[in-house]
C-alpha cells in the first residue's frame, strides 16, 4: 500500500489508506482476531490457533483483491504469520519474524514462519496449500528467512 503513497495526491493516499485500515480491520476483528492494533499499512492481530490465523490470513487477501478501490487502483497485501506460546513467548518477537516475512512477500503472497507452517500440517485448510519455499531474502537488509507460502486459490471459496 505504501507504494502508492508516491504516486497519489496526500488526500487520495490518505482517504485509500483509512479504506484500507477499516477494511483490513473488518476482516480481522470477524475472523476472530484479537488484540488487533492497525497502523499505516500494517495491521496485527493475535489467534488461538494457527489454523484460526491462516484462515484470517485467506480472508484478508481476498478481501483486498475483491475490494472496489477507487480511480481502479490495484491494491495487494502481504501477510505474515508465525505462532508464539502464549505464556512462552511474546507477541513482539512473532510481530518482529512477521515483519521480515512481509519483507520477503510480494503483494499478494501469505508467508509462514516454519513454527507455524509445523502447526498447520495436520490442520484441515480446506482449499488453502501449504508449500516450502525454502530461504527468502528481505528486501531491506538481504537477510535470509525460512518461508513457507500459504497459497489461497482464487476460485477457493471464502470462510
Amino acid at each position: 500500500m505504501m507504494r502508492l503513497s508516491d504516486k497519489l495526491t496526500p488526500e487520495v493516499f490518505g482517504a485509500l489508506l483509512d479504506e484500507y485500515q477499516r477494511l483490513l480491520r473488518d476482516v480481522l476483528e470477524r475472523e476472530g482476531g484479537r488484540a488487533l492494533e492497525v497502523g499505516g499499512d500494517t495491521a496485527t492481530a493475535v489467534f488461538v490457533s494457527a489454523r484460526q490465523a491462516a484462515l484470517a490470513a485467506a480472508a484478508a487477501q481476498r478481501a483486498v483483491a475483491a475490494h472496489a478501490w477507487p480511480h481502479r487502483l490495484k491494491a495487494a497485501v502481504s501477510v505474515a504469520l508465525d505462532s508464539v506460546e502464549a505464556d512462552l513467548g511474546s507477541v513482539g518477537s512473532a510481530t518482529a519474524r512477521c515483519s521480515e516475512l512481509c519483507d520477503a512477500a510480494e503483494g499478494g503472497q501469505i508467508f509462514v514462519s516454519r513454527e507455524t507452517a509445523r502447526l498447520l500440517q495436520d490442520e484441515d485448510l480446506g482449499e488453502l496449500l501449504l508449500r516450502n519455499l525454502g530461504e527468502r531474502q528481505t528486501r531491506r537488509t538481504q537477510r535470509p528467512v525460512g518461508a513457507y507460502e500459504l497459497v489461497v486459490p482464487s476460485d477457493a471459496p471464502s470462510n
